[in-house]
């Protein structure tokens, strides 16, 4: 067992104070406790802290995991553009993107500045996330005197203050990537002694995550046919981890238990175990099964089981795959994996992950539409699968899965948050795949070639006509289906280009909760052919109510453009 502090510091014991009530409180213990947070009963997340840029101030001075050199469109290795309003200009880097939809520069974070990380537990604290399991990747840890070792520390060090004040748990998980058979095990124990229990003495922190007395340690890659160890070496780091005085938890294959798609003859390996996580991410299927079979497995012999859950999956600008290849399904996807944990009784589960804006699986914010992406660069959107989401959408979502398979709440078989909780409720510029698109197609297309920004606007054009001539009535068609509460401030804006005299009349109006339709009209004759802006606030007689549907108001006869459609609430 690595030598463990028998004092603790002035500081340590206000944060251990702190971290006992957060966590008491959060998982509805009756009174605060100085026992550490445990890892069955909770919802931890993968946390990579892997973005460098050359000004961060790290030693590594270069760009990292964003691209390998300045970011550019077609030079990039990450799907999902993260929202970066919440940082600090300090931390930010420029790239060679063109400006953000809405105008902003495209800017990118760095992952090693203690303000990165401040925030980021923030947000698991205020979101309800129970923590993060930090990775330390073998290719990083391999040579304790690089740069890439130095970052990786770092960011382990300031994940470990901030979890101590936020009220979060950690652990530490390593991935064997990057590690060969000739130095798998001794690079894991070195780093374990000289490093993580010695120099940074992370499992000395109150929030240091332990599960049945023991501190936790994650082995991600056993028996993956891509990842180095043989079966005798894994037992043995395994065995090692546990003589230590460990609670040892395998990241493992899906196919652990036929060696469907596993190295074979790692039966004794996942039987030395005290927890298995097989790894689901690049499933797009049924979770249920998986976990029924698995129980039946692990039950009978006394370990314990880790389910993974992850919101969705796309790696195009790095792998050349196909865009959003794994759907979220507007938190659908997400959600029913975590009902099906939660029906299971499980009470704890992994989520891949918190900030792998690489592979398209993070949960921290992004870009919620064509507006917060550079307009020279596809990259997937909260928005992307049709259906307008909030940036921090994933993070509410990810906190409200966490409470459900904790028990802290009940089971919900559908989604209950919300899609954003303002200002902005709802937004779209009609881009395909990264905008919210409309759900029907009565008599309105949309059409590239014709936008106020961007490459597509919504093409509404009016009835011929009845059989006598005479101009058929105008038609209002309900293009989004939302559910928007109505303030003192709720606005609505857009912008209308009228290809006719007769497309003038082409309104954006709302239908609300009791049936009435507020209805929009610009201020003023609107030219042809040209943009122009139109703002409406709903008056005191809507307030209190919900907008249930976004309708477009189509005349008899007549065409106009509709785009950068917005309802707020300020």
């Amino acid at each position: 067992m690595p030598r463990r502090r028998t004092r603790l510091s002035l500081a340590a014991a206000a944060s251990l104070t702190l971290l006992a009530t957060a966590l008491g409180t959060q998982a509805g213990a009756a009174s605060p406790t100085a026992a550490p947070p445990t890892l069955k009963g909770h919802v931890y997340a993968g946390y990579q802290g892997w973005f460098n840029h050359p000004s961060d101030g790290s030693p590594l001075g270069a760009w990292r995991h964003w691209a390998g050199s300045q970011p550019s469109p077609g030079n990039q290795t990450f799907e999902l553009w993260p929202d970066t309003r919440a940082y600090p200009d300090s931390v930010l880097a420029g790239t060679g993107y063109a400006p953000l939809g809405n105008g902003d520069p495209a800017r990118l974070f760095s992952s090693y500045p203690s303000a990165v990380v401040e925030q980021h537990f923030d947000w698991m604290r205020d979101n309800g996330l129970d923590g993060a399991a930090l990775q330390r990747f073998g290719s990083d840890v391999s040579d304790p005197a690089s740069p890439r070792a130095a970052v990786r520390n770092s960011v382990a060090d300031k994940a470990r203050k901030a979890a101590e004040r936020t009220g979060r748990g950690f652990y530490v998980e390593y991935d064997v990537s990057g590690l060969t058979d000739a130095n798998f095990e001794q690079v894991l124990q070195d780093d374990w002694t000289n490093v993580v229990t010695g120099s940074l003495h992370l499992t000395d922190s109150p929030a240091y995550v332990h599960q049945d007395g023991k501190p936790v340690v994650e082995l991600w890659g056993l028996g993956f046919s891509n990842r180095p160890g043989s079966a005798e070496q894994s037992e043995r780091i395994v065995n090692w981890f546990r003589s230590k005085g460990l609670y040892v938890v395998g990241g493992v294959p899906t196919g652990w238990r036929t060696d469907s798609n596993a190295k074979p003859g790692f039966g004794p390996v996942y039987q030395a175990l005290d927890m298995l996580s097989p790894w689901m991410v690049g499933n797009a299927g049924d979770n249920a099964p998986q976990i029924a079979a698995d129980l039946a497995a692990l039950t009978p012999r006394g370990q314990d089981y880790l389910p993974v859950i992850y919101p969705g999956f796309s790696w195009s600008n790095w792998k050349d795959g196909p865009r959003n290849e794994i759907p979220r399904r507007s938190g659908d996807f997400l959600w029913q994996q975590a009902v099906n944990v939660r029906k299971a009784g499980v009470g704890q589960a992994f989520l891949a992950m918190f900030d792998e804006y690489d592979e398209a699986t993070a949960i921290a914010p992004a870009a919620e539409d064509s507006s917060m992406i550079p307009t020279d660069q596809y990259f997937q959107t909260t928005s992307a699968d049709g259906t307008y989401l909030s940036a921090d959408f994933y993070l509410r979502l990810a906190g409200a899965a966490t409470g459900m398979i904790s028990g802290r709440d009940p089971l919900d078989p559908k989604i209950p948050i919300p899609p954003s909780t303002g200002p902005v409720q709802f937004r779209t510029g009609f881009e395909p795949g990264t905008d919210a698109r409309p759900t029907t197609g009565l008599a309105v297309t949309t059409s590239g070639g014709k936008a106020h920004r961007g490459n597509t606007s919504l093409t509404v054009k009016g009835a011929q006509g009845r059989p006598d001539g005479t101009a058929a009535a105008p038609t209002s068609y309900g293009v989004f289906d939302v559910d928007i509460p109505v303030t003192r401030k709720t606005e609505l804006t857009y912008y209308l280009s009228p290809a006719d005299a007769a497309g003038r009349a082409v309104t954006v109006d709302l239908l609300l909760d009791n049936g009435r339709t507020v209805r929009t009209r610009p201020a003023g004759k609107v030219p042809l052919s040209a943009w122009t802006k139109v703002t409406s606030r709903l008056n005191g007689s809507a307030r209190g109510h919900r907008i249930t549907k976004i309708l477009v108001t189509a005349p008899g006869t007549g065409t106009a453009s509709v785009d950068d459609l917005t309802v707020t609430n300020r």
